[in-house]
């Protein structure tokens, strides 16, 4: 049925991720507790699956080339995984920290320039019958006004702070319990399968898991190693144009490029924003350096390093990535499209199975009233 009309089929497509979208909306603060609950437990859970395909590989090789057993091949990777944490809080956050603090240090000249350049519009015979100063003064414009609503803003979560300290705690802790235990028994979960649920597996179910399981272990690695990459590249050629801020850029960017179509665009944001005011010389040098970098990225590694496993129609992506960002942020837009991927191939496969059944139901009428098949 899907081959038959592509149309038909992203129309369905979009028109159910547009539902799903438009309940969730609707449901509003009814579900909101329990998504607060699912959260806690979902997000460590997901992380330390993504770090279980990531990790898995290298645990295997362990095992085969170094006669490591498995126990201590998870332990090590895991300890890495820590250590690699650690490093990054140790070393890296307070070099983020200072580039952070320059950043918003320079960003109230930002302001001023901006502010200035409003106000000098004024002087355009197209802006004289709107007068700008006192539109600012309405709006409430001034650099104090802003940090002091910024503040009280934060003053008045102190609450929601103190949570969101907890469920950080509480993901650093459960997520190397999850992964440990991934990594030790993740792949005895098919074969348990086979033989006691899927025992006798007459529709093949277990080939459609093995699939799967293969799909996304190459979805993560290959999107894993194509951020780490235009991490690197952003990070060498900011550093060689003389970006102040360039680790802070690059970080982003290669987190960004994690969110399938809009991560690259959602990546220079920061860096196009910083430096369209401060030094707009040498945004002319970073903005096509980074154009180019997306562009060999989007024709010529991603498609190698990905390859055709993810295949949704990209106005489905939008929907699912508005959906994904409102429920579950930045993370719950890295994981939905796998997601959605894995859950349309299981629907394909249930559908196929249907079609099949059809057929075979209708040709054993046929064979019972001795209707020749051409």
């Amino acid at each position: 049925m899907f081959q038959r009309s592509k149309l038909f089929f992203w129309t369905v497509e979009v028109l159910l991720a547009s539902l799903v979208f438009f309940l969730w909306r609707q449901m509003g603060d009814t579900i909101t507790p329990v998504v607060s609950v699912i959260n806690t437990i979902l997000i460590p859970f997901l992380i330390a699956a993504f770090l279980y395909y990531l990790l898995n590989p290298v645990v295997k090789l362990l095992e085969k080339y170094a006669k490591v057993s498995r126990v201590v091949s998870s332990l090590l990777a895991v300890l890495i995984v820590i250590a690699l944490v650690v490093f990054g809080v140790v070393y890296l956050l307070p070099i983020l920290i200072s580039q952070l603090t320059s950043l918003i240090n320079s960003s109230q000249y930002f302001y001023e320039e901006i502010q200035t350049w409003i106000t000098s519009l004024s002087d355009n015979p197209a802006f004289q019958s709107i007068n700008i100063e006192r539109t600012i003064q309405e709006l409430n414009l001034s650099y104090v006004d802003i940090l002091r609503n910024l503040l009280d803003s934060v003053t008045s979560s102190l609450g929601n702070v103190v949570s969101v300290l907890i469920n950080t705690i509480f993901i650093l802790v459960m997520t190397p319990i999850f992964l440990l235990y991934f990594l030790l028994d993740g792949y005895k979960l098919l074969p348990f399968l086979e033989k006691t649920v899927l025992k006798r597996d007459r529709l093949q179910i277990s080939s459609l898991l093995v699939e799967l399981n293969r799909t996304i272990a190459r979805y993560i690695s290959g999107i894993s190693i194509d951020a780490l990459i235009i991490f690197a590249l952003a990070y060498i050629g900011y550093s060689i144009i003389g970006l102040r801020y360039a680790l802070i850029f690059a970080i982003f960017s290669g987190f960004a490029n994690l969110i399938p179509y809009i991560g690259p665009s959602l990546g220079l944001i920061p860096m196009t924003i910083a430096y369209a005011v401060i030094d707009p010389q040498k945004l002319l040098f970073a903005l096509p350096y980074m154009l180019i970098v997306q562009q060999v990225d989007g024709n010529i590694l991603y498609p190698r390093i990905v390859g055709g496993v993810m295949k949704v129609h990209p106005i489905t992506i939008m929907v699912l990535l508005l959906l994904a960002s409102n429920v579950y942020g930045i993370l719950g837009m890295v994981v939905v499209i796998p997601v959605y991927s894995i859950l349309k191939e299981i629907v394909k496969f249930l559908t196929n199975l249907y079609e099949n059944h059809k057929a075979a139901q209708q040709s054993k009428k046929n064979r019972e009233y001795g209707i020749v098949e051409k």
